[in-house]
Parts: C-alpha cells; structure tokens; sequence
C-alpha cells in the first residue's frame, strides 16, 4: 500500500492512499455503487469513518465499563 502525504504546511490536508484488489472485486463493487447512485470513492470513506466511530465507541464504552466496576 502506497500512502502519499500533504507536505508540511500544504493547504491541502488529504492523503492519497492506494490499495490492491482483485479486478473482479472492484468491478463487482463499481458496479454494485452505478446501480444504487453511489460514488465508489465517497462509499469507501463512508466505510473508514464508520470503523473508525465505532472503535472509538467501543473503547469508551470499555472504558466506563472498567471504571463502573473499579472499586
């Protein structure tokens, strides 16, 4: 996986980050995304955030979780 970063100061703050997928996948995927309406791209940043909101509240539910039991 390839990741190219904004250099320090750009006005720009994203990050190109590029993967590998079986042709089959992608295509099936783009294909899935043109049925529905959807853009492929703003589908798989859906995707990120949801995991990554989902860490997190799982972590600050583990959290509480120790500390109701703390003594």
């Amino acid at each position: 996986m390839a990741e190219r970063r904004a250099g320090k100061g750009s006005p720009e703050a994203r990050v190109q980050f590029n993967i590998r997928v079986e042709p089959e996948v992608l295509e099936g995927f783009r294909a899935y995304c043109e049925r529905n309406g959807l853009d492929p791209q703003g589908q798989i940043l859906l995707f990120m955030k949801r995991v990554l909101d989902t860490e997190f509240d799982f972590q600050e539910r583990l959290w509480s979780a120790l500390k109701e039991e703390a003594p």
